[in-house]
């Protein structure tokens, strides 16, 4: 199986969808959904075990969509992003938080 690298365009979709949700107080800080009567919430990335893209079709909130969650051991933050219709959707902007929080998204 050959895998395709997304189009040039897909990524700056990707891209420009994590930076609308990265905080600019610190690198790896993103808005994620708060829980309960919270306002507002925000994780750092970076300190998470894992981003992961999730199927959505046993949450209430977004029926049969694809979200972007990151782990904290066995705590699963939803962030800001999306959700999204397609897994693909929801995979590119899932690496695009990966390389905004590590600072890997600047143009070489």
């Amino acid at each position: 199986m050959v895998v395709q690298a997304p189009a040039p365009e897909d990524t700056q979709w990707a891209l420009a969808e994590a930076r609308r949700e990265a905080l600019a107080v610190a690198p790896g800080w993103f808005r994620a959904w708060p829980k309960g009567g919270e306002k507002w919430s925000a994780v750092n990335v970076r300190s998470a075990t894992q981003v992961i893209v999730n199927h959505s079709r046993e949450d209430d909130r977004h029926p049969d969509s694809w979200t972007v969650r990151a782990l904290f051991g066995g705590q699963a933050v939803e962030l800001r992003v999306g959700p999204y219709d397609s897994k693909d959707q929801a995979i590119l902007v899932a690496h695009a938080v990966l390389k905004v929080a590590f600072g890997d998204d600047v143009p070489g």
